[in-house]
């Protein structure tokens, strides 16, 4: 935007300690999804299931964080190089992890196998 923190709370007093609150909130958000994904892949089971779940969340979440910039005209590269960097490091985390876990069949351990005739 190009303004100071003075000129924005000469426009409003709350201006300030709301994009304070918003990007705290969005840091939070980040480093909390971050931290799932990393506890799903440590303590989960390997399964083409989990690995499909984390795809579609690493594409909603990369995709319109990174689609909405160009969308509204904002096109500065030192903003939106962490983004890209994170999608890149993701990309990379799901080729590696693809063949070990889309390989695996997926399980319910809610449900007891059922023996096959003649084994």
């Amino acid at each position: 935007m190009g303004l100071s923190a003075d000129e924005l709370r000469a426009l409003n007093p709350r201006l300030v300690p709301l994009i304070a609150h918003d990007r705290a909130g969005f840091g939070g958000g980040v480093c909390c999804c971050g931290l799932t994904m990393f506890f799903c892949i440590w303590c989960g089971r390997a399964s083409r299931s989990l690995w499909q779940a984390l795809l579609l969340t690493g594409l909603a979440g990369f995709g319109t964080a990174i689609a909405v910039h160009p969308a509204v005209g904002y096109l500065s590269f030192s903003h939106l190089a962490p983004a890209f960097v994170g999608a890149v490091m993701f990309t990379g985390g799901m080729w590696m992890t693809f063949s070990r876990m889309y390989g695996q069949p997926a399980t319910n351990d809610a449900v007891a196998p059922v023996a096959k005739p003649g084994v």
